[in-house]
C-alpha cells in the first residue's frame, strides 16, 4: 500500500464511505479511506434485529461517557459505530432524510444551492433503490436499498387505526411530505438483510482499484505545512503511520471525532488547545461548539393482552432459535425488519406549524429491571417520542493530544423556550396514541412510566430530564456558515488551512426533522460533486 495518495478521507462511515464512492467514479483519483475500526465481517450485523446485540458490545461500537447532563447528576452514553461503515453498520437503520423546509433553511442559511431541497432531493433520488419504486420523490437504481414495510396483524390495524384517530394520515412514504402521518418505517433493509453505507457505496468504489482501505488505523494528527494539509499522523494497527495527500485531507469522523481530530492538530478554541498542550495553528472558536442533539424525552410501554406484538414469539433462547430458523429459510419473521417497526411525525400542539416531534412504536416489550436490553416475560409495546428540531447546544471537545483518550462531551437539553414547550407535550401524545380505543382495548396497564409520572408538560419535561436518552443524531460540532467563525465555509472547507474538508454530520448547523443517517450520506454525495467541480 503507498503512503501517498490525491485524497485521504478519515472515517469510513455514512459519509466517508459515500465520499469515497463519489471520488472514485471519476476513475482518475487515488483515494485513501482510514477507519478506525475492523472491517464489516461479523454476519449478525446484517441481520436487521441483530443490531440489539451489536450495539452492546465494545468491538464495532465506541461507547462514549458524557458529562453530566446539564441541571442533573446523569450522565449518558453516546453510542457510534467503530466499523466500516460507521454507525450505519450498527444503528437501527430508519431511514429519516429531513424535509423541504429544513433544507431550503440551510440554503439560505450558507447562501449555497447545493443546500437547498432540489439539490438535496436530486442526490436522494440518485442513491435510492427504493422498494416502493419510482416517483417524483423516491428513486430506483441507486446503490441504496430502501424499504417500507412491517408486520402486516392484528397489533398493526390496530396502531393504524387508533392514529387514525389522532388525525394522523396513513402513508406508504413518511419522507413524502411534512404532514402527521404515520406508516412502516422506511429503513436500509434489503431482502431481509441490512444495507449500511459501507455494503451500499463503500465495497463498490473498493473494486474499482482506485480506492483503498486501511482499517484498525487511527488518525492523531492532521499534518500542517505552511498552511495546508498535507497528510496525517496515524497508528495502523498499532504501528506509527504517516500517509501524505497530494489534494485534499478530508475529515468524515462524525460529530464526536471530527473535532477532538481538528483539536489535536492545533485547529479549534484557543483556550482548549492550550489546555491540551497543542500549539495554536488557527484559531476557530466554534469547534466543538454548537452541538445539538435528539433527546428522548420520553418512552412509554404498555402491557398487551391476547399475546398481540412478537415479545412472546422471540423471549426465550428457543424461540429466538426458532426466529432464527425461520430468518435462515426465508428471510422473514420479527428479526428481518428493521430496529423501529411503525414511524409517527406529529404536531406537540395544534398551533405549532409542522410536526415536531417524531416518535416509533415497536411490538415488543422488555424488561425494565435488565441492566441490558432483553425482551420481557410478557407481550407489551413501546412508544418513544422526541421533539424532532431542538435547538440547546452542547459541547465536544478534546481531553487530550492521545487519540486513544474519549473527548469530553458535556450534553445539554431543554434549554430553550422551543425545546421545554414541545418536548413538555411528549408524554402526554404518547398516552394519547395509547388510550384510543383500537389499543386501549388490549392494553392491561404501563410497565413504565406508570401513573406515578403524570402527563402535565412539568412533570414530563422532568421525566425527560432524568430517564430521557440520547437518540444518537448529534450534530453541528464542526458547522457551516458564513460567518469567518464558523469552522467550514458551504463547501465545507475548514477556514485557514487549504486543502481540508469536513464531511459529516459535523456540519450541519441545526437539525433537519430526522435521523442523521440519511442526511449525512447525502452530505457525502454532494461533497463528492464539490471536489470534482474544484
Amino acid at each position: 500500500m503507498s503512503d501517498e495518495y490525491d485524497y485521504i478521507i478519515v472515517g469510513s462511515g455514512a459519509a466517508g464511505s459515500t465520499l469515497a464512492f463519489r471520488l472514485a467514479q471519476s476513475g482518475r483519483n487515488s483515494v485513501l479511506v482510514l477507519e478506525a475500526g475492523p472491517a464489516n465481517g461479523n454476519p449478525m450485523r446484517r441481520i436487521p434485529k441483530g443490531f440489539f446485540f451489536t450495539l452492546n458490545g465494545d468491538r464495532y461500537t465506541y461507547h462514549y461517557v458524557t458529562q453530566p447532563i446539564s441541571g442533573t447528576a446523569t450522565t449518558e452514553v453516546w453510542t457510534r459505530g467503530k466499523v466500516t461503515g460507521g454507525s450505519t453498520t450498527v444503528n437501527g437503520m430508519m431511514y429519516s432524510r429531513g424535509r423541504r423546509a429544513d433544507f431550503e433553511a440551510l440554503r439560505k442559511y450558507t447562501k449555497a444551492d447545493h443546500w437547498g431541497w432540489d439539490s438535496v432531493l436530486a442526490t436522494y433520488r440518485a442513491m435510492e433503490n427504493h422498494s416502493l419504486g419510482a416517483s417524483p420523490t423516491r428513486g430506483v437504481g441507486g446503490r441504496l436499498a430502501i424499504s417500507a414495510d412491517g408486520p402486516h396483524d392484528e397489533l398493526a390495524d390496530r396502531i393504524f387505526a387508533a392514529a387514525s384517530e389522532m388525525g394522523w394520515r396513513r402513508v406508504d412514504d413518511l419522507n413524502d411530505g411534512d404532514f402527521e402521518r404515520i406508516g412502516y418505517t422506511a429503513s436500509t433493509v434489503y431482502k431481509g438483510r441490512r444495507t449500511s453505507a459501507a455494503t451500499a457505496f463503500l465495497a463498490p468504489a473498493l473494486r474499482g482499484g482506485k480506492v483503498h482501505l486501511a482499517v484498525r488505523t487511527r488518525v492523531a494528527r492532521i499534518i500542517v505545512a505552511n498552511g495546508r494539509a498535507v497528510g496525517v499522523e496515524a497508528s495502523h494497527r498499532g504501528s506509527p503511520k504517516q500517509y501524505r495527500a497530494r489534494k485534499e485531507v478530508i475529515l468524515a469522523a462524525g460529530t464526536i471525532e471530527s473535532p477532538a481530530l481538528l483539536e489535536r492538530s492545533g485547529i479549534g478554541r484557543g483556550e482548549v488547545l492550550r489546555g491540551l498542550g497543542v500549539d495554536v495553528i488557527i484559531e476557530s472558536p466554534n469547534v466543538g461548539e454548537r452541538v445539538i442533539e435528539q433527546h428522548g424525552a420520553a418512552t412509554v410501554q404498555a402491557r398487551l393482552t391476547q399475546g398481540l406484538g412478537a415479545t412472546e414469539k422471540l423471549n426465550s433462547w428457543f424461540k429466538q432459535g426458532l426466529g432464527g430458523a425461520l430468518y435462515l429459510l426465508t428471510r422473514r419473521g420479527p428479526i428481518a425488519t428493521a430496529g423501529y417497526d411503525f414511524t409517527f411525525q406529529c404536531k406537540s400542539e395544534p398551533s405549532v406549524a409542522r410536526p415536531d416531534l417524531v416518535g416509533s412504536v415497536t411490538p415488543f416489550a422488555i424488561d425494565p429491571t435488565a441492566t441490558t436490553v432483553k425482551l420481557a416475560d410478557h407481550a407489551g409495546m413501546l412508544v418513544g417520542m422526541y421533539q424532532i428540531r431542538p435547538e440547546t447546544r452542547s459541547t465536544i471537545h478534546a481531553s487530550s493530544i492521545d487519540p486513544d483518550a474519549p473527548p469530553v462531551i458535556s450534553p445539554h437539553y431543554f434549554e430553550t423556550e422551543t425545546d421545554i414547550r414541545a418536548s413538555g407535550h411528549i408524554l402526554g401524545r404518547s398516552r394519547e396514541l395509547l388510550a384510543k380505543g383500537p389499543l386501549a382495548e388490549v392494553i392491561s396497564g404501563e410497565d413504565f412510566p406508570t401513573e406515578a409520572v403524570p402527563s402535565d408538560p412539568e412533570a414530563a419535561l422532568e421525566y425527560g430530564r432524568q430517564f430521557g436518552a440520547t437518540i444518537y443524531h448529534a450534530v453541528g460540532s464542526c458547522a457551516m456558515g458564513q460567518a469567518n467563525d464558523d469552522v467550514v465555509d458551504a463547501q465545507l472547507r475548514v477556514r485557514g488551512v487549504e486543502g481540508l474538508r469536513v464531511v459529516d454530520a459535523s456540519v450541519l448547523p441545526f437539525q433537519v426533522s430526522g435521523n442523521t443517517a440519511a442526511p449525512t450520506m447525502a452530505i457525502g454525495w454532494i461533497a463528492g460533486g464539490l471536489i470534482a467541480s474544484g
